[in-house]
């Protein structure tokens, strides 16, 4: 049974992505409590102890706006420390999985056209350029795998379905931003797209991992309501209208063609929507 060292294995997508890989694989998981991946010793020693075949790195500092205040500590985490994962992947030989963000562009493209993974990352957050310097870190490993991710959402923590279907019972109406677009994508799906790369082993580099489909978060918020036949007035607002610390980007949009000639193919975000909300209002 092939070995597995997961890093950031409470977080959303790492505590589903556990319980998912311990079924076919010898899987460790990790958490901040129990590896410190700043110690580069202490890196390099558990992955010595377990040799794994691959180390995934779900660890992330993911507050997008926090990141713009607590900037060294979130370029540590998102960049800096990737360099001591990918000392223990080069000596042990395994095979690098590591999550990046649609955050890496600056998100000016025509929202009629799509980031492919050969455009050149241009980050205006601070969120993003940290996640650039993990990719160029992550880059380093020989067998590597960098999957770009957009608008995640998951069972086990915080985001934004959750928030939306809190306030729906707070609220008498909802503003929410009709100006970003994007693929709203389920961890479900992430984990998915991340157990057949490891079964399909396609060539290294990076991967556009995300649902199927685009849309905004105004859209995506009615579809919420919809499928959870919840009514509450929805009203569509700019970015402008609704000023965050960071700057969104305004197209996410991120093709998905090179997943798909590997014969990945994500659901649409309709259906993992469906998937998730069923589980979730359980």
């Amino acid at each position: 049974m092939k070995k597995v060292l997961l890093i950031g294995a409470d977080g959303m997508l790492g505590g589903e992505l556990k319980e998912r890989l311990e079924k076919q694989y010898e899987v460790y998981g990790t958490t901040i409590e129990t590896l410190d991946i700043g110690d580069k010793e202490a890196v390099l020693k558990k992955a010595s102890e377990i040799k794994p075949d691959y180390i995934i790195n779900c660890a992330a500092y993911t507050n997008v706006d926090g990141c713009e205040t607590n900037y060294e500590l979130a370029n540590n985490v998102n960049g800096v420390y990737v360099a001591n994962i990918v000392d223990a992947v080069l000596e042990n030989n395994s095979t690098f999985i590591h999550i990046s963000t649609d955050y890496v562009f600056d998100g000016e493209l025509d929202v009629s056209k799509l980031y492919t993974e050969d455009m050149i990352p241009n980050p205006v957050s601070a969120y993003g350029r940290t996640k650039l310097l993990g990719e160029q870190n992550a880059e380093k490993a020989n067998k590597y795998y960098i999957l770009r991710t957009a608008w995640l959402y998951g069972l086990k923590g915080k985001n934004f379905v959750k928030t939306m279907l809190r306030l729906s019972g707070e609220k008498d109406s909802l503003n929410v931003v009709n100006d970003q677009h994007g693929s709203p994508t389920s961890t479900t799906t992430l984990c998915e797209i991340i157990e057949k790369i490891m079964e399909k082993e396609p060539e290294y580099g990076i991967y556009h991992s995300t649902n199927e489909g685009f849309t905004t978060w105004y859209e995506f918020t009615k579809k919420i309501f919809e499928i959870a036949k919840i009514s509450i007035p929805v009203n569509p607002v700019t970015s402008d209208q609704f000023p965050t610390p960071t700057k969104r980007p305004k197209n996410s949009q991120l093709s998905k063609e090179k997943l798909k000639k590997t014969g990945i193919i994500p659901d649409e975000y309709t259906v993992a929507l469906e998937k998730y909300l069923k589980e979730e209002l359980k």
